[in-house]
C-alpha cells in the first residue's frame, strides 16, 4: 500500500521542529536572550520559554562558562 502524502510529510515536520528546537537552545545557550531569539522567530519570548523545561537553558549556560 502506498503511502499516503501526509505519512511523508508528518516525519519532515518533526525533524524540522526538532533541528528548530536545537537552533534556538544553540542560541540561547550562546547567550542570546529569549526575546531576541523570539523576536528573530516572529514569535512571543512566552513561546520560547516554553520550548524547553524550566532551568535547562541556564544550567546550558552555567556548563559553557566553565568550559
Amino acid at each position: 500500500m502506498a503511502k499516503s502524502k501526509n505519512d511523508r510529510i508528518d516525519p519532515l515536520l518533526a525533524e524540522l521542529v526538532a533541528i528548530k528546537r536545537l537552533m534556538v537552545f544553540a542560541l540561547l545557550k550562546s547567550g542570546a536572550s529569549q526575546k531576541h531569539v523570539a523576536t528573530a522567530l516572529g514569535v512571543n519570548q512566552s513561546q520560547v520559554s516554553r520550548m524547553y523545561p524550566g532551568g535547562i537553558v541556564k544550567a546550558a549556560r552555567d556548563i559553557a562558562k566553565d568550559k
